[in-house]
């Protein structure tokens, strides 16, 4: 049976997605920061539930922002139908999660892969933060630093490729200004100098997930990726975080993670549409 998430489904969806939690925090990080009824925030999810007679064996979630995210194993073509069948009228503006699991709600959908402008696996890794090794200082994201971080921020987007080039100036924009003053940002310095920034992008209960880890491309090739990631979950374990998940966008990036302890554990599936797409039926 598959049914619209309530309130009284929370507890046992959080209690199924952390078994599964390296391909499941965005969907858990939605669950705790907006709960299942949220219509307006971009990261509001409806969420919809698998289950059998002995309790919820799925989780699939549709954000007011145009994300697919879902935690089904098992998922067969005739399921994936049916998911497909849900979202029509739904404005689709990329996927995430498990390689397996996306390919085939991918499949199912109306989408030419024309429309991608992103779509690939990338390796995910998980570290324990009681294994954190050196940490240095890093501070919050400063009023004065908004200019530089949307330059960096433009960068970012469009060397991983994980937003439209039409959209990319309104997007860095918007990250940079949230950054100011934001434990979730953390800057990185060098002799009084900005030189490499890292954030979190979801949380749940203990765990969180590092995204938007940018070095400048005339400082890269000494480490300082890793050391600023270490100084961001370095801050995040003062405040209560036991594990670091995150997917890495490139070959160079993965080695900088494994450097400071992180381990992997699995793919990840990143898509992304050149322009939203509202849903319809299959050609």
């Amino acid at each position: 049976m598959i049914r619209k998430a309530t309130e009284a489904d929370i507890g046992p969806m959080v209690a199924f997605l952390e078994k599964r939690i390296e391909h499941s925090m965005f969907l858990l990080g939605n669950l705790e920061a907006h709960g299942v009824n949220n219509a307006t925030h971009p990261h509001g999810t409806s969420f919809f539930l698998r289950e059998t007679g002995e309790g919820i064996t799925g989780v699939f979630g549709a954000t007011n922002g145009g994300f697919l995210m879902c935690q089904l194993p098992g998922l067969s073509a005739t399921e994936a139908q049916t998911y497909a069948h849900l979202l029509k009228g739904y404005t689709l503006t990329g996927m995430t999660g498990d390689v397996e699991q996306m390919d085939a709600l991918l499949r199912a959908l109306p989408v030419s892969p024309d429309a991608l402008s992103l779509n690939r696996v990338e390796p995910l890794y998980r570290l324990p933060l009681s294994g954190l090794g050196e940490v240095p200082p890093v501070r919050q994201a400063r009023e004065s630093d908004v200019t530089m971080l949307a330059d960096w921020w433009v960068r970012y987007l469009s060397e991983t490729e994980t937003c439209p080039a039409s959209r990319i100036d309104r997007e860095a924009a918007v990250r940079a200004r949230a950054a100011v003053g934001s434990a979730d940002t953390q800057i990185m310095e060098e002799r009084g100098r900005p030189v490499a920034m890292a954030r979190i992008n979801a949380r749940a209960g203990q765990a969180v997930q590092v995204g938007g880890v940018f070095v400048p491309e005339n400082l890269r090739g000494e480490g300082r990726a890793g050391r600023v990631v270490s100084g961001l979950l370095a801050n995040a374990r003062s405040r209560g975080a036991e594990l670091a998940i995150l997917f890495a966008a490139s070959p160079a990036a993965a080695k900088a993670y494994e450097r400071i302890g992180f381990v992997r554990c699995g793919d990840y599936r990143v898509t992304i549409l050149r322009e939203p797409l509202t849903l319809g039926t299959a050609p």
